[in-house]
């Protein structure tokens, strides 16, 4: 829970990144800002086409974000009707879902590699002031839309595979929502390791 609660303290938070003018850490510092910056803006990218491809429903507002992640909108939580519908999960045949899941998942999956690949490179950034509150809470935010997703698309197969005339193979799918849920926890090691790095900068500098 350190990083859930850890990420809801930094959208309280309200600050600026300060730029070194020190002779020879001019090149250093503009690595870090593009590597900040290259980061925020992926994360922003995934968490915007995660609502506009309807994996989620759209949460708006400082008090939907700080629900969503205090509490992760667990996977006992009835499914978002959205998705359901926007899918036919009911109503469409079987195949046709399962394709549609299927399609979304491996998405999903691609876009959250791409967001822990600039994740990455930021936490391997030798300077410890390469990581702020806004990197962290972007990167934050994009992870717990990634799960909500990944949630998603877990009770939509669930819902399909329990018709009486579903007669398609998941395994396919069944496996893609696995390699899915591990990009997942390897996000949230990084997301910890991006929010232990701003605690200790902010710390050295109150």
């Amino acid at each position: 829970m350190r990083r859930v609660i850890s990420a809801f303290s930094l959208v309280l938070l309200a600050g600026c990144a300060t730029v070194s003018v020190v002779p020879g850490e001019t090149t250093v510092e503009t690595g870090i800002t593009a590597s900040q910056s290259a980061l925020r803006e992926a994360s922003a990218a995934y968490s915007d086409r995660a609502v506009e491809k309807g994996w989620i429903e759209a949460s708006g507002g400082l008090a939907a974000l700080a629900e969503d992640l205090m509490h992760g909108k667990d996977a006992t939580a009835p499914v978002e009707a959205g998705y359901n519908a926007r899918i036919g999960t009911l109503s469409q045949a079987p195949s046709l879902v399962l394709s549609r899941i299927a399609g979304d998942v491996n998405d999903a999956h691609r876009g959250l590699t791409d967001v822990n690949r600039e994740a990455r490179l930021v936490l391997g950034l030798k300077d410890r002031k390469a990581a702020n509150r806004t990197d962290v809470m972007n990167y934050e935010r994009a992870l717990v839309r990634a799960q909500m997703a990944h949630r998603n698309f877990s009770i939509a197969l669930d819902e399909v595979t329990a018709r009486n005339d579903f007669d398609a193979d998941a395994a396919p799918v069944i496996a893609s929502l696995d390699a899915f849920a591990s990009a997942i926890d390897a996000a949230r090691e990084t997301a910890d390791g991006l929010a232990d790095r701003y605690a200790g900068n902010d710390r050295a500098t109150s």
